[in-house]
């Protein structure tokens, strides 16, 4: 997919995760401000890692859905679960500590943050375990850190803003207000998302865009030592259908 695509999908993606993960939060609640807080950005965290990481995969993939991209969102999955209770539980116990409401922003910047780097992880653990060099994959987990911190410090304030003003104008609290907690997370799923897209394409350094073939137009961040391209299936960059093109 192109870069302008690969970045609304990450936005729109994420908006969505993230309205899941708080319809599932809402379902699961133990009970405790700290423990409801960090189940519910843990399940926020999941399934954010999870869209956001299964579009960076299947855009690196033109779309197959391979073994590999199982594995990277899988990966991407667990970080997120633990991007969500880290973050949740630090932001509530900050609320909880200091009696600021304010600080819930910090936790949802910690949990960005995380779900920024879990877009890189599967990367870095692939070329260390293949003994190649890392140098690509550290630039793009530092990009999708970048990015999900930004995302997470943005929707943060977005999340409480909406909440703040959608209760205020029904006239009830916010946390009685299923409808603007719900808003808040989308806005917080949407901005993670759309930081993590817009930092992997501003922050690139190589690149390639697929001008004929199979798919053209498609564009793809270079990230690995060695990128292969032709008309076999394990190459990175499949030219599939035209006898042309070599297989490797």
């Amino acid at each position: 997919m192109s870069f302008r695509f690969f970045i609304v999908y990450c936005a729109l993606c994420g908006g969505w995760a993230a309205l899941v993960g708080w319809a599932l939060g809402k379902v699961a609640d133990p009970g405790g401000q700290i423990a409801r807080a960090a189940v519910l950005a843990m399940i926020l965290g999941v399934f954010v890692a999870l869209a956001v990481s299964l579009v960076d995969a299947l855009g690196s993939t033109a779309g197959r859905f391979t073994g590999e991209v199982v594995l990277r969102i899988g990966v991407a999955a667990v970080v997120g679960c633990l991007a969500g209770l880290i973050g949740g539980a630090i932001g509530q116990a900050l609320v909880d500590v200091f009696r600021v409401g304010a600080f819930v922003v910090f936790g949802w910047f910690l949990t960005g943050l995380l779900i920024g780097a879990s877009v890189g992880v599967y990367d870095i653990a692939a070329r260390l375990i293949r003994r190649e060099s890392t140098q690509g994959a550290m630039k793009k987990l530092l990009n999708g850190t970048i990015g999900g911190a930004a995302g997470g410090l943005l929707g943060g304030v977005l999340y409480l803003v909406l909440r703040g003003v959608l209760g205020r104008a029904l006239g009830r609290p916010a946390d009685e207000l299923l409808s603007s907690s719900a808003w808040g997370f989308v806005a917080l799923g949407l901005c993670i998302g759309l930081l993590i897209g817009l930092a992997q394409v501003i922050l690139k350094e190589a690149w390639i865009r697929v001008e004929a073939g199979f798919r053209p137009g498609r564009e793809l961040i270079l990230t690995k030592p060695e990128v292969t391209i032709g008309r076999a299936e394990g190459c990175d960059i499949g030219l599939f259908g035209g006898q042309g093109v070599e297989k490797l």
